[in-house]
């Protein structure tokens, strides 16, 4: 008996050995082809950003883009290799492969990159023959490697159960010979057992979230957008993606450091998740940049709602331990049905997040006449972008002047500039037609600049004329963090010997947003030499009351749609009032922009406003039309305006020019 226990025991013990042997070997195996298929399937998510990226850049061939490009490449470069560092024997050679498969459609998409930025015609040719070709190759390869690990990890799972129900059996049988001893090995094995399954299933979630903020991460997310987009479902209805870039996120790890940002970062995925539903998915796809899936929408109007929440609770503050952050965040988002691209998905929404970001709206669905850049528009773009290069010498660039009637004696001494493109092909072009090309490729800085010198030439004509006259100037939100801003001004001013005065530069309320002090420090070193500043379109951005104060500006411009239906509606009466009386207690002259009827005009009247402008008294006209222009508009508003109703040049805060009378 003592013998046979013995042999049991022995042979118990020998097979309970091998099996686990044989489990180690199964999870050290199965690691490593879980880790494997993580690598070759970021590798993949790296590849498509990369060829997004060399899209995004032939459709927009900007620095910006381009540097977007070397990035993704460059990350997709890192992968590759370090999935070599750590593949052996055949995932080896698989790695290599790849690794030679990116080597070569990078060299291909660098050299149409090079042939898009010459504007070489073959870049059609280059990406279709070489390009393309090489890319799809590489993505199905990458694909293929890392299904072939994914599906090898499986098959370890399952061998690594067998092994398991076979130790188990052994066990019972042992248990009827040596009861005590075998429960003490079985308790001890399945310690073991489940400790190896705990550590596969963190080592899976680690591989498929943020570590920071415990979201899903971009390979996670990408792999529920594709099944979300499989036409196969069942349940397959309309969804929508979200991209969400953080505004500010920079200035925070700049002055508050780098774990600030970080508590940043994990708090905006706190308050995401909380607008989001059950079942969306929100993901962190790396640095500051979030991404929202919402597998199922009724509308878009649905879908804007998530997004205009997602976005009021991102301006929140953040109350951190290193102190107040203040960041905002810019939402792409885009619609789509199964069947649809996930690439091209990703790609419209964040075409979409970068026009939310440049407009400073906070939310844009993607537009594909807006967000895409027909070869039209990039036609366009390089035709802006040589004029600005080489001077304009032809002066396709001209100024429309639109006369500003100052309500107390129905005179005009000030003038509004908006450009005009006098395009040899396209004929007259409206600021609509191409302002958003100029934006979107970084020429909105020389373009103001361009037209900045324009309108002070033109001014300084009139003032040695004898008919001096305040012009506006619309300035670009991103030249008062231009350091060359204040440079740019005088040196205008200094060619033409315009005088100070007579110059009245227009800047947006969302134009202070992005740096308040900084454009702030601009804007008061321009006025300290004489140069009035305007608040445009107020009421639509959302500056805050003590800014406005801090900024300290001569005008005050009311946005046309409050003035619209001025008339009819009631709140738009209390809303005018309400800023006029606001502006003139900061010392503050107020015009009305969008005046179209004349009803309109005797109302702003009664409500105390300084100034208008708009179709009903003149349209903006050319520099030579302009003098009938404004007897037009002072004809117009004499007749309109009661006499007894006029109030006095002492209310109004005085104009530097004198009016004209013509």
């Amino acid at each position: 008996m003592t013998a046979a226990l013995a042999a049991v025991l022995c042979g118990l013990g020998a097979f309970t050995l091998w099996g686990t042997l044989q489990a180690t070997r199964a999870t050290e195996v199965q690691s490593q082809a879980l880790v494997l298929d993580a690598i070759f399937s970021e590798a993949s998510a790296a590849v498509a950003v990369q060829e997004m990226q060399a899209r995004h850049y032939q459709l927009e061939p900007s620095v910006a883009s381009r540097a977007r490009y070397l990035e993704s490449a460059a990350q997709a470069d890192a992968t590759l290799r370090r999935a070599v560092e750590l593949s052996t024997g055949a995932a080896l050679e698989d790695a290599l492969r790849l690794q030679a498969e990116q080597s070569a459609y990078r060299q291909a998409a660098d050299e149409l990159i090079i042939m898009v930025t010459d504007r070489n015609p073959d870049a059609v040719q280059q990406d279709r023959l070489e390009v393309t070709p090489a890319y799809y190759t590489l993505q199905h390869d990458i694909t293929e490697v890392a299904r072939n690990h994914h599906t090898q990890a499986q098959k370890l799972v399952a061998d690594l159960r067998k092994v398991q129900t076979r130790m188990f059996a052994a066990t019972i049988v042992g248990f009827a010979v040596g009861l005590a001893l075998v429960a003490a090995i079985w308790r001890v094995m399945l310690g073991y057992q489940r400790r190896v399954l705990q550590h596969a299933e963190v080592s899976q979630y680690q591989a498929l979230h943020d570590p920071l903020t415990g979201l899903a991460n971009r390979l996670l997310f990408q792999r529920r957008l594709e099944d979300a987009l499989d036409p196969s479902r069942p349940d397959a209805e309309q969804l929508a993606v979200m991209l969400i870039d953080m505004n500010g996120f920079k200035a925070v790890n700049d002055t508050l450091g780098h774990q600030a940002g970080d508590d940043v970062l994990v708090e905006t995925g706190h308050r995401l998740r909380k607008v989001v539903r059950d079942g969306d998915t929100v993901a962190r796809l790396g640095g500051d940049e979030f991404a929202v899936l919402l597998p199922s929408v009724a509308s878009a109007e649905g879908a804007i709602e998530i997004a205009e929440r997602a976005t009021g609770a991102l301006r929140r503050n953040y109350l951190l331990p290193a102190g107040s952050a203040a960041v905002s965040g810019s939402v792409g988002m885009v619609l789509g049905r199964p069947g649809t691209c996930a690439e091209d998905m990703l790609r419209h929404a964040d075409a979409a997040m970068y026009r939310a970001k440049t407009s400073g709206k906070g939310v844009a669905l993607y537009d594909p006449e807006v967000d895409t850049d027909q070869p039209g528009r990039m036609a366009l773009f390089g035709d802006l972008r040589a004029l600005l290069t080489d001077g304009d010498p032809d002066e396709q660039l001209v100024l429309y002047y639109q006369p500003q009637v100052r309500l107390a004696d129905a005179t005009v001494g000030a003038t509004e500039a908006l450009v005009r493109w006098r395009h040899p092909q396209l004929g007259l072009l409206s600021p609509g037609a191409f302002l958003g090309v100029a934006e979107t490729g970084g020429l909105e800085i020389p373009l103001t600049y361009h037209l900045l010198r324009i309108a002070v030439k033109q001014a300084a004509h009139w003032c040695a004329q004898g008919r001096p006259m305040t012009v506006s100037v619309n300035v670009s939100p991103n030249c008062l963090l231009d350091d060359a801003f204040v440079g740019q001004v005088r040196s205008a001013l200094a060619e033409h010997g315009l005088p100070a005065t007579l110059l009245r530069l227009e800047i947006t309320e969302s134009g202070m947003t992005t740096d308040p002090g900084r454009a702030r420090d601009a804007l008061r070193r321009v006025r300290r030499d004489g140069v009035q500043v305007s608040i445009d379109d107020f009421g639509t951005g959302f500056s805050s009351l003590s800014q406005l104060k801090l900024l300290a500006a001569d005008e005050l411009k009311i946005d046309r749609t409050f003035i619209h239906d001025l008339a009819t509606d009631p709140g738009d009466a209390i809303l005018v009032r309400s800023a006029i009386e606001l502006a003139h207690n900061l010392g503050m002259f107020v015009t009305a922009e969008g005046v179209e009827d004349l009803t309109a005009l005797a109302i702003l009247d009664e409500l105390g406003c300084d100034q208008v402008q708009g179709f009903a008294l003149a349209y903006p006209v050319p520099a030579d039309a302009l003098m009938a222009e404004i007897r037009k508009a002072q004809d117009t508003a004499r007749t309109t305006l009661k006499p007894a109703t006029r109030r006095g040049p002492a209310t109004v805060q005085t104009q530097t020019a004198a009016a004209l009378n013509p």
